[in-house]
């Protein structure tokens, strides 16, 4: 197994490389802040978007969603509230506290430990027990996609849990990976696949689909 340093550079080297690619990306988030990050995706210009996205949104709620929202009961269909015709701004710290529970469209075994939650047309899918490595938006529509990294707890050196959260809007289309550490080419810490989540409402499709697996 390499040492902890090796490790820790590695995952600093990371995150430090997406947030340069990002143009006006703020180099560090507010102390406390769950620390976002984001690997490259197969579309350079998309990956940047995607970098600038997720920096901005991620310093203007990481710290009012850490916590995670609290489960309203059971789940809900995604569906079940109307949708808004018109793009809202990002939910607030107390509107993700109240947000009910949703059931997505479909769910795999790799998502069974993931929880997703809406506000008006906004979706937040958290898995708080997944050791993730990095997550990143492989293709669609950057805006509003924010996403962040839990940092280490219970005296481990790798950080358990992370959120995507992204709004649900008629005509989008996107697809989102979240990656985790596991055996590989590079050893013990190879950067694995774990859950991909994908988005999409069709303009000809009552409602939106989104899958998680």
């Amino acid at each position: 197994m390499r040492p902890r340093s090796v490790l820790l550079a590695l995952m600093g080297a990371g995150v430090a490389s997406v947030l340069a690619a990002a143009s006006g990306a703020p180099g560090a988030q507010p102390d406390g802040a769950p620390k976002a990050a984001a690997s490259a995706a197969t579309d350079a210009s998309a990956a940047k978007a995607a970098a600038g996205a997720t920096a901005d949104a991620s310093a203007r709620n990481a710290g009012a969603t850490d916590a995670g929202a609290t489960d309203a009961g059971d789940e809900l269909p995604l569906d079940a509230a109307p949708f808004p015709p018109e793009p809202s701004r990002q939910p607030t710290a107390a509107e993700w506290k109240a947000a009910p529970r949703v059931r997505l469209s479909r769910a795999g075994p790799a998502a069974a430990g993931c929880r997703a939650y809406r506000a008006r047309e906004w979706l937040r899918i958290r898995c708080p027990e997944l050791t993730v490595s990095a997550i990143s938006l492989l293709g669609g529509k950057s805006e509003g996609v924010a996403f962040w990294i839990d940092p280490p707890r219970g005296g481990s050196e790798l950080p358990r849990g992370g959120e995507v959260m992204f709004p649900i809007r008629r005509g989008d289309r996107r697809v989102i990976q979240i990656l985790t550490f596991g055996p590989g080419y590079d050893g013990p810490f190879t950067l694995l696949p774990a859950i991909v989540i994908q988005e999409q409402w069709l303009e000809d499709e009552p409602a939106p689909t989104v899958t998680a697996s």
